[in-house]
């Protein structure tokens, strides 16, 4: 099953491209940095759509973990 993800857009410091909130309706909200050019919302958006997929909500470990082994493909 593919969860539901809404995407939306905000003003963000422009070290922070996009991120994630998992809602409590089990939907996914992906929050893409209103700064950044639109190839770069293509590219945080897919990763963290890649995030989702993983499965990496649900694991049990520091999100620096889990950024190091998004980032090792």
């Amino acid at each position: 099953m593919t969860p539901d993800v809404n995407c939306c857009m905000a003003d963000m410091p422009t070290s922070i491209p996009a991120f994630v909130i998992s809602n409590a309706d089990l939907s996914y909200t992906i929050v893409l940095n209103a700064r950044l050019s639109y190839e770069q919302h293509l590219k945080s958006y897919a990763h963290e759509l890649d995030h989702i997929k993983n499965g990496d909500y649900e694991k049990k470990c520091s999100a620096d973990l889990v950024e190091l082994w998004a980032h090792k493909e």
